[in-house]
Order: C-alpha cells, then structure tokens, then sequence
C-alpha cells in the first residue's frame, strides 16, 4: 500500500479503514475476494467503498487482491492492530510517524499506572496517531471508559479516532484544537477535571508561549520556557486532573536547572509527586534524550523513585522496555528495593528528582570529602565588548578551550585582544594556579594555570567555569585527581546528567573527593615531566613530517 502513496499517512489510513471494515462487516472483503477469484472487476467497487468512509484517494494500481487476503486472515484484535502500528510508526522510522506515537511497551507501563477502571473519564492533552488506545484496549477487560483529548492535527486526529473504533473506544470527544489557546473541555466557565491523564508530549513542536501569561492554566505557574514543551502540557494537563497523571518527560526537566521553579514549587507544596520512574535510554527512535515517567497525584507524603534505566533489550538500533509487571509491582509497593526507594517528601533531594540520584546515591557520612569543603570560589568566564571611539583600552588574551594544555599547566595564550572595559578585566582576570573546566558537553575538559603567569592579563571567555583556591594544594590536588581515571570518571558523570549538557556549579561543588585527596597534589610533578617528554616527541614527530 505505501508503495502506491506517497503519503504515509494516506497509507496507513486505508489500511485501518479496512482493518474496520473486517471487524464491522467482514462479509464484504469475502464477497470482493470472492469476486476476484471469478474474475470480476473489484477495482470500482473497492474505490467506492472507500470513498465512503474516507476522503481518500486510493491508487487502484494497489494489488487489491493481494491486501484483501491479508486483510481477510488478519485476526483483528486491538494486540494485532497494535503490533501493527508499533512496526511501522517504532521499528520502520522512515515512515518518520515515531514522532506521534508511543512504543507499545512503554504504552502498556503508561496504562498500567494509571490503574484505569471502569467508568473513569481519560484525558489525553496530546494524542496524536492515538497508538495508547490500543494499550488500553490490550490491557482492560472492559472498554468502558470516557475517552476525551485534544490534538492540533486534523489528519493525526482522523487516524486516531479510528483506531479508537477499532479498539472499541468512543471516540466522539477527540478534539482537534490548540490547547496553547484555549482548552476544548469547559463546561459552564469552568476547566472540567478527568479522572486519569496520560501525556507523551511532542519534543519537536516550536512553541509560542508568549501568550500564556494571561492564561489561567499558566498564570499561577509563570511563563514556561518554550525548551521544554513537555511541561507546557504537564501545566496545562494538571489543570484538568482530578486523580492521577502519567507523563513522559525528559531528565533534564527533573533537575533545578530544567524544571520551572513555580512549577516546581506547585508539584512539592501541594505533594503532587506520587513517583518518578527512569527509563531506558534509547527506547524512543531519533530521540537523544533520556527520559522519565512522572506520576502525578494529590496527597503524597513519600514519594517513589524507581530505576528502570537497566530494564530494555536490545532490538535492532534501539532499546525495548522489558520486566513491566516488575515496574509495576514496585510502584504497587512501597517497600525499598535494589532498584526502588521511598522518600519521604521532607527528606527529598529537590534540586534532582531523578529516580537513578534518589536509588544509587551513596549516603555521605560525616568523614565525606566534598569540593564545596575546601576553600575555593566558583564563578564563570566573562564576554568582553568593546567601545570602538574609546581611546582608553587594555590589552589581554581572551582564553578559551582551545588554550588548553592537553595535559599539565597551561601557559600559551594566542587570542590577545584589547578593550575599554578595563574595570570589568581587571576584576575577572585569571590567576595562576586557577582550575578552568568547559561549561557545556559530556566530555569534561580540564586545565591549571600555570604559576608563571603573574604578570599576564587574561580572562576565560563565557563558555568556562572558573575554580579559584586560596590554596594552590588544593588546586594541584583537585587537577591530578581529575586527571586520573577514576577522577575523571567522576567528573564525566556530572557532565553527562548535567541539563542541556550545561554543568552547575553546585553540581560540582558536590562532587564526592576520595580520602587520600590531599596525596594527589604531589603527582603535579611527575605530570609535567611527562608533559615535557610529550612535547618533545611531538616536535620530533612533527620535524619528521616536514622533512619526508
């Protein structure tokens, strides 16, 4: 069928039409094969058919005969229709409609934590292709819920309506509207509250949100910043919930830097955080992010931390969510366990709501080392401008990454420059024994300033963090410790869970420093040995290539 559309969305409606048609009336894709077999013309009849439930065009270069046999001994259950739809929108990403749907397995985890039951109203703010209406159907005995959501994409939303049809869902409150102007679901004046909602929002969406201060959705909240879409829609669903909420947001949205503080504030004041599940990486096709399940409820003292980062198979490119009866039963109890924890709301880490920090995170005992324990100040690299007419200036290099020494004391500097504002180079200006380290990335770089360097102006450009001790033990200490392996690993790791890749300086000045700490200053020396040695092969290597 995708074959003869250049549409894949035209695709995949036909198909669904007559997955429909097979459950609804099964007797006409008998009576068409039939037909054929006899070796009457089918073409006609088929476009006509079609033409009545869709606005459609079917190419007739199809091989009908083909598809109405596939159709024919297709058991048309919601699980079929699932595995279906999973292939071609998950597994098939050409198709590129990963974007509006949901792994199946995350889908099925999804309806199992809202513990529907029957008669409750379900609110989906982003429904899309609506692949979670087969997970309900897979899942609950009884059909019987209220189905209601929004979606700013009329062809997504004709998909998703018969979808809903074929799993047995009412399908007549799916809205095609822009929740990011109004919400569809008022009744006299008033937001109407649903029992569950469920949200995968959409990560690729440019979103305006210059308008939602007037909004009383966001107005309690504040304005949202437009790089984390999903908590446009998490604040616009919660106010449409009445009892629990799953949501699927990415990591860097659990951190102090990512969530916004008065939704923060909102989530934990008024003890709406039930859970937070960390997921696998690499389950959701093209997307770079790590994400997390925020369970959303009202009332909770304690509030549960799962680690489900490890439970996923391997499937082709990517990774499969696997053990979701395990997930389950673990946020069923509330009981610790190697890859769970229950927090009481008090005793919650706030500034990383992350599942793996709240799990793993090693108790500090009173002997633990920390950075922020040592004598030190922490502040970031400045941009300098200029004023063109100014005839009073000062000369200064401009240090950026690219200035590193690979390894040992940095003391070459290229980019000089000069500026009028003297006051703010002369306040910001580098010091020797300073420790530099790249503000973004996942790979951490890291350099000393050399103790020469008395009588040089400089200053680290805005992508720097600046590490400054009062002593240069420290200083030499914390630069070999860092240059080790197992420093650097430690380091690493903060780079890598930092939100957009943008490290904190709290962050690091919680950084957990081993007991012999103090011992590392004195690998300086051998450090710069070898740096000289280096830098000799390096000159003969390169004296080499000039002479071949």
């Amino acid at each position: 069928m995708k074959r003869y559309h250049s549409d894949i969305l035209d695709a995949l409606s036909i198909m669904l039409e007559l997955f429909l048609l097979k459950k609804q009336e099964p007797s006409i894709i008998t009576d068409l094969i039939d037909k054929a077999h006899k070796r009457q013309p089918i073409k006609q009849i088929f476009k006509e058919l079609l033409s009545q439930k869709s606005n459609i065009q079917v190419n007739l270069n199809v091989n009908i005969l083909k598809i109405l046999k596939v159709i024919n001994t297709t058991d048309v259950t919601p699980e079929t229709i699932e595995s279906f739809l999973n292939i071609i929108s998950q597994k098939k990403t050409t198709n590129k409609l990963y974007y509006y749907s949901t792994p199946k397995e995350v889908n099925h985890l999804l309806c199992l934590l809202l513990e529907l039951k029957e008669d409750e109203s379900l609110y989906n703010p982003c429904y899309g292709i609506g692949s979670i209406f087969l997970s309900i159907a897979s899942i609950m005995s009884s059909k019987n819920i209220k189905l209601f959501g929004e979606e700013l994409d009329l062809r997504f939303s004709a998909i998703a309506k018969l979808i809903a049809k074929l799993s047995d869902i009412d399908e007549a409150n799916l809205i095609v509207n822009d929740i990011l102007k109004r919400t569809a679901f008022k009744k006299d004046g008033e937001i109407i509250k649903f029992d569950k909602v469920i949200c995968n929002p959409p990560l690729y969406a440019h979103m305006g949100i210059e308008q939602l201060k007037e909004d009383e959705r966001f107005s309690k909240i504040g304005i949202l910043v437009k790089n984390y879409p999903e908590l446009v829609f998490l604040t616009h669903a919660l106010s449409h919930l009445k009892t629990r909420g799953v949501f699927i947001v990415r990591n860097q949205t659990l951190l102090k830097q990512g969530l916004e503080s008065k939704l923060r504030e909102k989530l934990l004041k008024e003890k709406m955080i039930e859970a937070v599940i960390e997921l696998p990486k690499n389950i959701f096709p093209h997307q770079g992010y790590d994400f997390s399940i925020l369970v959303i409820s009202y009332n909770n003292n304690l509030v549960k931390h799962i680690d489900a980062s490890s439970f996923y198979v391997k499937d082709g490119k990517y990774n499969k969510l696997v053990d979701i009866d395990k997930i389950v039963s673990m946020f069923s109890s509330n009981a610790n366990s190697e890859f769970s924890k229950v927090t009481e709301l008090s005793k919650l880490y706030v500034d990383d709501l992350r599942a793996s920090h709240h799990v793993h995170t090693t108790k500090l005992t009173k002997q633990t080392l920390l950075l922020k324990d040592l004598d030190l100040e922490i502040f970031r690299g400045q941009r300098v401008h200029d004023i063109v007419d100014s005839t009073h200036k000062i000369k200064y290099f401009d240090l950026g990454i690219a200035d590193f020494a690979q390894f040992g004391f940095s003391d070459k500097f290229s980019n000089e420059k000069e500026s009028s504002e003297i006051a703010k180079i002369l306040k910001y200006s580098l010091r020797p024994y300073d420790l530099l380290l790249s503000l973004r990335g996942v790979m951490p770089k890291v350099t000393i300033l050399s103790p020469n360097l008395e009588e040089t102006l400089a200053i680290a450009n805005a992508g720097i963090i600046i590490l400054r001790f009062q002593n240069k033990e420290d200083a030499l200490a914390l630069y070999c410790y860092l240059f080790s392996k197992k420093g650097y690993v430690a380091l690493s790791h903060i780079y890598e869970n930092s939100a957009e890749n943008i490290v904190s300086a709290n962050d690091l000045l919680n950084l957990v420093l081993p007991k012999n700490f103090h011992n590392y200053a004195s690998k300086m020396q051998d450090i710069e040995e070898l740096k000289e040695e280096y830098l000799r092969l390096d000159a003969k290597v390169l004296k080499l290539k000039e002479e071949l």
